[in-house]
């Protein structure tokens, strides 16, 4: 992506209409960037094909308050969103669509999330990384705990990195909108069933 592309991507929170496009991006990225470390059955227990329900689900998360949740865009679109938790200080998810990746797009809205954690007093994140996704994670101040696996559903279960970061100070503020304000829509986050 050109420098000026990415320039004019903004990171925001989450509004119950960006719900069918988080899902369609969350599925994208599960099926296509995923798919060399997990099975078939286990990508469609981690993302099924997008529907209403699902897009209701999202809405409701979004609605919630419990959650962080944030977005990136630029003038085509949503690229991109992620969650955090911070009642146990966990970053549920970061998903960039795979005709987005390698842009920086991921490490723009970890920044935002962290930052936004800052704010919260929050000084560790921890979360579970899939396995392709841990060198991103590693790159980004993340360290590795262990490796094990994450419940998808009553049948399922993934492989997977767990992860931290201790902050030391403050993360940088690469906020584009205040941490907190009328707008800042929260969400919580359980599994992607």
């Amino acid at each position: 992506m050109p420098s000026e592309s990415i320039n004019q991507l903004r990171i925001r929170a989450a509004r119950p209409s960006n719900a069918e496009a988080i899902i369609h991006v969350h599925y994208a990225a599960v099926h296509e960037t995923t798919s060399e470390f997990y099975s078939s059955e286990t990508l469609e227990a981690w993302s099924a094909k997008p529907g209403e329900a699902r897009y209701q689900w999202m809405r409701n998360l979004i609605t919630n308050g419990e959650e962080i949740v944030v977005v990136a865009e630029d003038e085509s679109g949503i690229l991109g969103f992620g969650l955090l938790f911070p009642k146990t200080e966990e970053l549920r998810a970061l998903y960039v669509h795979p005709n987005s990746g390698r842009r920086g797009i991921g490490r723009r809205m970890l920044q935002e999330l962290e930052s936004r954690a800052a704010v919260l007093g929050i000084s560790r994140l921890g979360l579970n990384s899939s396995l392709n996704a841990e060198a991103f994670y590693r790159a980004n101040g993340y360290r590795t705990l262990s490796r094990g696996r994450f419940r998808l559903s009553a049948e399922y279960e993934m492989d997977c990195v767990r992860m931290e970061k201790q902050f030391h100070g403050s993360p940088p503020n690469t906020s584009l909108e205040p941490a907190r304000d009328a707008t800042d829509d929260k969400t919580v986050w359980a599994r992607w069933d």
